[in-house]
């Protein structure tokens, strides 16, 4: 029960927004025509509500509405709710457009609709964000929590609970494990450091929870597994803080199950699988539209191509994709036939340090060649590769067999993200980047950063550069 809590909430205000942005569309639909009924005659309300919930679903998790809404004060709260009312009106009326169907089609009511699906989502997350602080004033459903932990850390134990904005905490008592003696107070709270009398403490006051961080679990061991097993019996939760294992990193660590094992997993970014999500939706829709212009640029630029350079319009070749996988990478071909078996006579000339080849003016690149890498058309036909999953639209660049078999340990983080047909480092001026390690650089700030926010700005950019030419291979 205790794990499905933020669960259980994150529904609950998506439910009440879901409802109140039903509210929104039907009362400005009435102030604009005077009535439902004038309403029905105009736009298509039912199919209108339909794309409203399946939209308000989207953004609620793309947005992370729920994220923080205890931490959040009322003028960034104005902005998160301005931000959804603003991408609710643009979506609405975007699926409207593209489905060549009545939706949302005056402009007045979407002035209304915008200003009242705004001010009603504002006031009910206050109210939401609220709660727990009224209910504290009234003594209602405050968490009891129970510290076990060492004198050196019990002060910012207490004052980092103390200070939550999302849960409103009752330390009901501290149980000190390197402190012996008789019951005491610190910062005002009961103390106790009889370790063979614990359950005797526990058991004397109101507890829901029990927080426990020690200096050493191998120290403490036998103690711990004894404290553990009491407070369960006792029907309480027990929380063993993660900052035993700290290994001086920048990651984050996280508790799993694992074939019945209770593993901690370490990684640099844990990603929200809902994101992950969109992300690929993201690629199958990008993969469809863009292997359609593929089709079309082939056929154009086909007799071209193949006249200069007689051989496959479509050039193959291995790459390493995320955590290793290799796979076939597809290309409009824009070198000679034998360009590959050259590349050994050109590496003196490599403008790269590091295992990356590149050279300004390359030997092996046709005419048409030089144009189709000018304006990235022969990067089309990666649009299959997005769609099999092999790459997204928006990563880290994908080496050849070659380049990452001759990576250093840092260098292979670039490859735990699927690769894309552009990424940070194509957008931030690649033909002035000599290094490799700028490349990792900047492909490590995309994976410690990355979000869908962040691919939308990258694919925007990227078309920036497509139109001035500004960094084009």
């Amino acid at each position: 029960m205790y794990r499905k809590k933020n669960q259980i909430l994150e529904l609950t205000i998506c439910a009440i927004d879901a409802f109140l942005l039903i509210g929104s569309l039907l009362l400005s639909g009435i102030l604009r025509y005077g009535s439902l009924e004038n309403w029905k005659k105009i736009d298509d309300v039912r199919l209108l509500l339909c794309v409203a919930i399946l939209l308000h679903v989207a953004l609620f998790y793309f947005l992370k509405i729920p994220d923080g809404i205890y931490r959040r004060g009322r003028y960034r709260e104005a902005l998160v709710c301005l931000k959804y009312s603003v991408m609710m009106v643009i979506c609405i009326v975007a699926v409207g457009f593209a489905a060549k169907q009545n939706i949302l089609i005056s402009r007045l009511q979407m002035v209304y609709f915008f200003a009242i699906c705004f001010m009603f989502l504002w006031f009910a997350h206050i109210v939401i964000r609220n709660r727990e602080r009224v209910l504290k004033v009234n003594g209602q459903r405050m968490d009891n929590l129970l510290v076990v932990t060492t004198r050196a850390r019990a002060k910012k134990i207490v004052e980092r609970f103390q200070a939550s904005k999302e849960t409103m905490w009752n330390i009901t008592g501290i149980i000190l494990l390197d402190t012996p003696g008789e019951e005491t107070e610190l910062h005002g709270i009961p103390v106790s450091g009889d370790l063979e009398h614990f359950y005797g403490f526990a058991a004397s006051r109101v507890v829901d929870e029990v927080f426990i961080q020690a200096d050493s679990i191998q120290e403490n061991e036998r103690q711990l597994k004894k404290m553990i097993l009491e407070f369960e019996k006792m029907g309480l939760v027990v929380n063993l803080s993660l900052d035993l294992f700290n290994l001086g990193g920048t990651g984050e660590k996280r508790i799993y199950p694992l074939e019945g094992y209770n593993v901690v997993a370490f990684a640099s970014q844990m990603v929200d699988y809902r994101m992950v999500v969109l992300k690929r939706l993201m690629d199958i829709i990008g993969g469809c539209v863009g292997l359609a212009a593929a089709v079309i640029l082939g056929v154009v630029i086909a007799p071209f191509l193949l006249r200069e350079s007689p051989g496959p319009l479509i050039f193959k070749q291995k790459r390493v994709g995320k955590n290793g996988r290799v796979f076939d990478i597809y290309k409009f071909r824009s070198m000679y036939a034998d360009a590959e078996e050259k590349k050994h006579e050109l590496m003196e000339q490599n403008e790269m340090t590091g295992p990356m080849f590149k050279i300004e003016d390359d030997p092996r690149v046709t005419k048409v060649g030089r144009f189709i890498r000018k304006t990235s058309i022969d990067e089309f036909p990666q649009f299959w590769n997005v769609l099999k999953g092999d790459m997204s639209l928006v990563g880290t660049r994908p080496p050849t067999l070659d380049e990452y078999q001759q990576y250093e340990a840092y260098q292979r983080r670039r490859m735990s993200f699927r690769p894309g047909i552009t990424g940070l480092w194509q957008v931030s001026g690649r033909n002035e980047i000599k290094d490799f390690d700028d490349v990792v650089r900047l492909d490590l700030e995309y994976i410690d950063n990355w979000s869908i926010a962040l691919d939308i700005r990258i694919l925007l950019k990227t078309v920036m550069v497509i139109l001035t030419g500004k960094g084009a291979e």
